[in-house]
Parts: structure tokens; sequence; C-alpha cells
């Protein structure tokens, strides 16, 4: 899927309003905004990568492309 800048500013909004109303530490603040990054940056779909092989030195010994779509990890 594309990804989405309204979902993420949603989403740190939302760690932003739970820290205020809770009081949270500032480690609690971090690791609401790292999962809403990590989440936001998951989310992308990887396509056309295209890869060239090389021997030690640096001769070109093959090529990939990607078809389809991945997803990162």
């Amino acid at each position: 899927m594309a990804l989405s800048k309204p979902q993420l500013a949603q989403a740190l909004k939302t760690a932003f309003q739970s820290a205020k109303d809770n009081a949270w530490s500032t480690d609690q603040v971090a690791d609401a905004l790292a999962d809403a990054i990590n989440t936001f940056v998951l989310g992308a779909d990887v396509a056309g990568v295209t890869v060239s092989v090389v021997n030690p030195t640096n001769v070109v010994i093959g090529s990939g492309t990607q078809t389809g779509t991945g997803k990162l990890q």
C-alpha cells in the first residue's frame, strides 16, 4: 500500500494526546512515536527493485529485477 501521511499524522497526534492525558514519561512518549513511525514505514510496498551481481573485480556477472510487490520487514 502507499504510505499515508494523514494516518501517520493521526497516530502521532494520538500519541501526543495520550501522553498529555496520562502524564507519560519521555520513554513512554518515545516508544509511542517509534511505534507510529515503525508502523508507517512497514506499511510501504516495495516495487521495481533491480540489482546487479558483480565479481571481486567489479565486473557485472548477473542481474535481477523484482516482479510483483514486496514488503519491508
